[in-house]
């Protein structure tokens, strides 16, 4: 049955007092488990903003000195939200459209190893389901705590008509080859670099004023989740992906301007990326660097639209719903998610528990679990404790380090695989790989993982410059050996 306008307005007014209440419950429980959280030392310093219809409040959470309104966090993959808008005001300006490809707007004066490359549209970059790999085959950063610093739109460039096997299928791969490129081609078009191309067309009209990518002196420090020191991350060529650090008193008004688009200078662009162009589920539904899930209110469903990161030492998560005029922002300075508890809050659920993170790895015996493990139907593991702490490699890849996180349980940070140990008497005889939901048991063969016993020998400065450069290991990865003073070195995408 509808209410007429006359009911529903009145039926509004006799349900002021106890919605009302029950938001500020809603919100108090979410800032109690928060709180939480900080004092448990799983977050560490925590800004959190909340629009509700015309009321806006935020709260701010740390042991120590509290964040402010103003002070930056790494915002990391939302800046594909704003890398989406870029791409709206393109297809507003005529410039391009969903459908232009890489090819069409790198021009004729590229030649692609593999046509698929120069086929790939704008759209499917939005979507992520481009097919392409997840970082570029010749990504060799200058240091691994900071990996995308120094690849340049050169090496974009060369990877780009160079590689050959780079598409899969086009379902959805995150990929920060996709934002990345996105971001490099869009800037091409307004005949400028990214950054400036996005200040200029984007944050400077949204009134966006402690939103770029500067380590500005706000920039809060970044801690991982054991609390240990993160180096913050830059972004050269794919700075469309990542890279944009952002304030509570931004995001807040950027929310704002979402929820009520007449008020932005980017109305249209606005209204373009947070339609669906894709979708993953019957719930779920991606735009132009917004996920977009369909909440249900009775017999009708409403988006609720969030876009989440994690970097090196940052997490972050920025939603909103215009059928209740929402909005949401959570800011953090360690890279525990956030997006479980936005994702709740929006949608009028219960707090979620609060992640499991283990703070204290000094506990862990890692040689415990070294050795050769034999999985059925599936290639062998080898685990290794070495000076990085625990690895797993597989034969024929670079290998994996391994993050503790509970009793017997290792993660790859990254990546979705678990180990999980067991152990029979007290010791390790088996391990269960969970890689992407898929369970597989593999069988303890030896205490020790094996290795080869090899003597050093010396070699000529003339030989090792002739050995020296870049070696393909296989249809994704290079090797790039270089030639120092005294020695070789060995590097691996």
């Amino acid at each position: 049955m509808r209410l007429t306008l006359r009911a529903w307005v009145l039926a509004i007014g006799l349900c002021a007092i106890p919605i009302a209440a029950m938001c500020a419950s809603s919100a108090d429980n979410f800032r109690a488990v928060l709180q939480q959280g900080v004092d448990r030392g799983i977050y560490r310093d925590l800004a959190v903003g909340w629009i509700d219809g015309s009321h806006r409040q935020s709260w701010f959470f740390g042991k120590g000195e509290k964040p402010t309104a103003e002070s930056q966090f790494e915002i990391g993959a939302v800046t594909q939200v704003f890398t989406g808008l870029l791409l709206g005001q393109a297809i507003y300006d005529g410039k391009l459209k969903l459908e232009s490809t890489v090819g069409g707007l790198l021009g004729a004066g590229f030649s692609f190893a593999d046509s698929a490359v120069a086929g790939i549209t704008l759209k499917s970059l939005a979507t992520h389901r481009s097919g392409l790999r997840m970082v570029p085959s010749n990504l060799f950063p200058e240091d691994v705590d900071d990996p995308y610093a120094t690849y340049s739109s050169r090496d974009l460039l060369f990877w780009l008509v160079n590689s050959p096997h780079a598409i899969g299928d086009d379902t959805l791969s995150y990929s920060i080859l996709d934002s990345g490129l996105l971001g490099f081609l869009l800037a091409r078009q307004y005949a400028g670099g990214f950054k400036t191309v996005l200040r200029d067309h984007v944050l400077g009209p949204m009134g966006l004023k402690h939103t770029d990518f500067r380590d500005a002196p706000i920039l809060l420090s970044g801690y991982s989740a054991q609390g240990l020191p993160a180096a913050h991350w830059h972004f050269d060529v794919l700075a469309g992906a990542a890279g944009l650090r952002s304030s509570l008193s931004d995001l807040l008004h950027f929310v704002q301007q979402n929820l009520r688009p007449g008020d932005s200078a980017l109305r249209a662009s606005i209204l373009l990326a947070r339609q669906p162009y894709a979708s993953t589920s019957l719930s779920e539904q991606v735009g132009l660097g917004w996920n977009i899930f369909m909440t249900h209110d009775g017999e009708q469903s409403w988006p609720l639209v969030w876009s989440a990161s994690r970097t090196g030492g940052f997490s972050a998560f920025v939603g909103f719903r215009t059928d209740k005029q929402q909005g949401l922002v959570l800011l953090g300075n360690c890279d525990v998610d956030l997006s479980a508890i936005g994702v709740a809050w929006l949608d009028g659920r219960a707090p979620p528990d609060l992640p499991k993170v283990a703070k204290d790895q000094s506990v862990v015996h890692a040689d415990e679990f070294a050795g050769l493990y034999e999985a059925a139907n599936l290639s062998d593991v080898i685990v290794r404790n070495g000076t990085a702490g625990l690895t797993a490699q597989w034969p024929g890849q670079a290998p994996v380090e391994l993050e503790f996180v509970g009793q017997d349980i290792f993660t790859a940070p990254g990546l979705a695989l678990t180990l999980s140990f067991q152990r029979e008497s007290g010791k390790v005889i088996n391990v269960v790989i969970d890689h992407a939901g898929v369970n597989v048991l593999a069988r303890r063969l030896s205490a020790s993982a094996p290795r080869l016993a090899r003597a050093s020998m010396t070699m000529a400065a003339s030989l090792r410059e002739e050995i020296s450069g870049d070696y393909r290991f296989d249809a994704h990865n290079l090797i790039r050996i270089r030639s120092t003073a005294t020695d070789l070195t060995l590097q691996m995408t």
